[in-house]
């Protein structure tokens, strides 16, 4: 599948070869969200599901913590980790986060660093962990215990890095972009197709969606293989990359420009993807009423509408539960979901 500025075959780029195009999706269903909590004083982006309750991610740091835990059984919150500021074990910025193995972890994206605490760790000196990153990374993920995946590298023209967990340093690179115009820069070959993605919960694939080019791209993380998906909308962004008097190619935001994929989250079973559509200078240009699932063989099973907007979004390992934050009312918010197991 090829997507290009223009039609001339010097500038043509080619994402994936490996791709496919989906019409439709078979089923669209309608959900309603339920109140779980009042949630005021922060801004929850994501929320973690574990046995005993719900680890919430606050990128505003209410009460200058980032990570606050809410117990299903006392039905409130009683702990809190990793502090917001610019010292030690501190996060300034914080961007992307998650759970690896019973380890809280954030990156600043700011301060190049990601700061971890290890919950099933009694050791109190021990529990906290701080890691300068060689490089700028706008979006990372453990992946094990010696790996971190990073991308949005400016400097680089691969989808994706290997970063050493221990040294912060690139180990290798993989994803290409099979073909692009020699006199497009790496920064703007990043910002074009700028990504979020999700590891699978076992470590053998991750999804990438795209924000800006209605596509995802799964990748098996032991080949490198991946196979890229557009559709079904058939949204074209390519006008928005342009040439300067000096043959500068750059992607002008604004105007007609569409966004995509705002949001994405992965199980083992199924992959959700918050759809935009949105143009651009429209206020609240990510928040979405739509998710969209597949399988990660790509094939797509559902796509959900919801009954209000949101900006970011979770699910629960079991497929069971879909958890959200309501801006407006300062709600956290979930729905039951009625998803069969590799449905």
């Amino acid at each position: 599948m090829l997507t290009g500025c223009n039609t001339e075959k010097n500038m043509e780029i080619v994402i994936n070869k490996n791709s496919t195009r989906i019409e439709s999706f078979p089923e669209t269903k309608e959900f309603n969200f339920t109140k779980l909590i009042d949630y005021n004083g922060g801004t929850p982006y994501k929320i973690y599901e574990a046995d005993s309750g719900l680890f919430i991610f606050d990128i505003e740091s209410r009460e200058e913590r980032v990570f606050h835990f809410y117990s299903f059984y006392s039905k409130d919150f009683n702990a809190s980790y990793i502090g917001k500021g610019n010292g030690p074990y501190e996060t300034f910025s914080p961007l992307s986060s998650g759970i690896k193995n019973g380890v809280l972890w954030v990156l600043d994206f700011s301060m190049h660093k990601v700061i971890e605490f290890d919950l099933l760790n009694l050791n109190e000196e021990n529990r906290k962990k701080e890691l300068k990153l060689a490089e700028y990374f706008r979006w990372i993920e453990i992946l094990n215990e010696n790996e971190i995946l990073g991308n949005g590298l400016s400097s680089s023209r691969f989808k994706f890095q290997k970063v050493d967990r221990h040294t912060g340093e690139i180990m290798n690179e993989f994803g290409v972009f099979e073909k692009f115009p020699e006199n497009i820069s790496s920064e703007t070959l990043q910002d074009y197709f700028q990504a979020l993605y999700a590891v699978k919960p076992d470590g053998k694939q991750l999804v990438s969606a795209y924000r800006w080019n209605e596509a995802i791209e799964i990748f098996d993380l032991e080949t490198l293989q991946s196979i890229l998906i557009w559709g079904p909308e058939n949204i074209n962004n390519e006008f928005a990359l342009k040439k300067d008097e000096l043959g500068k190619m750059s992607l002008e935001r604004g105007g007609e420009i569409q966004k995509c994929s705002s949001g994405v989250a992965a199980t083992d079973d199924y992959i959700f993807v918050l759809f935009s559509g949105n143009y651009d200078n429209t206020i609240d240009s990510d928040f979405s009423d739509t998710v969209n699932i597949y399988n990660w063989d790509g094939t797509p099973v559902m796509t959900m509408n919801l009954d209000r907007k949101i900006m970011s979004f979770n699910v629960s390992p079991d497929n069971k539960t879909l958890y959200s934050y309501d801006v407006d009312t300062g709600e956290i918010l979930y729905i039951t979901l009625d998803l069969a197991k590799n449905m």
